[in-house]
Formats: C-alpha cells, structure tokens, sequence
C-alpha cells in the first residue's frame, strides 16, 4: 500500500522528472523516498545532513537568516534541499536530484514544486516530529 507521503513523492518526481526525492531529518534519517533504480536514497539523506550542516554553521558563524533551501549544480544536474522549519525543535529536509534546469523558468517551477510537497507533507512531518 502506498502512503500519502509516498504519493506526494511520486507525484513530485512525475511532475519535475526528477531522479529521486525524500524526506529526512537533519541528522539523515531517511523518513520516505521515491527514486530511480541508480539512486542510493540512504546516500542523499547523508549528504544532505553533511550539506546543511555546513549551511546551517555558515549561518550560525555569519549572522545569516535562517536557511530556506540549499542548490549545487553541476553540469547536468541538480540537487536541491530545502529545509522545512515546523517549530523550533521540529526540521525537516526535502532533497530532490534531477537535470539542470535549461531556464529560469524550469527552475522556477522546482521551486513550486518543492513548496506543493512541502505543503502537501506538513501532516506526515508533524506525526514524525511528535513521535
């Protein structure tokens, strides 16, 4: 049986043609994915955690803002992880692999996207934040 959480991951994939999205705490727990057969979920929530940790000290040690959302681009493709803040003790990470977006546009409409997922998963995090 698929999940709601799951459905949101799919149809995220579907709509962006992404390799691979998840949920995953800021630590890297794997919450749930959906991905293509060459993507290694465990792999991107590590790096995930790796990133944002590194994100989050530049923004400690700078005086940033709160993180939003961190991008690497590479040539061909993209990573994205946004970081979703419920409460003060309760963060989560969606990260997302696809293509590089060819315009302005394509990466625009990623970030509406991430923001339907995210909106669409606010219930699934806040069960796994009072867990």
């Amino acid at each position: 049986m698929v999940t709601k959480i799951e459905r949101v991951l799919q149809e995220l994939n579907e709509n962006g043609n992404f390799k691979a999205s998840l949920f995953s705490t800021p630590a890297g727990l794997l919450l749930a994915s959906q991905k293509t057969e060459e993507v290694d979920e465990k792999t991107l929530a590590a790096m995930g955690s790796l990133l944002t940790d590194a994100a989050f000290k530049a923004q400690d040690e700078m005086g940033l803002s709160p993180l939003d959302t961190l991008r690497i681009r590479y040539i061909d493709d993209l990573i994205i992880m946004k970081n979703i803040i419920l409460s003060e003790d309760a963060h989560f990470l969606l990260a997302i692999i696809a293509k590089a977006p060819e315009s302005n546009d394509v990466d625009k409409y990623y970030d509406q996207l991430l923001d339907w997922a995210v909106e669409n998963s606010r219930d699934f995090l806040k069960q796994m934040s009072s867990l």
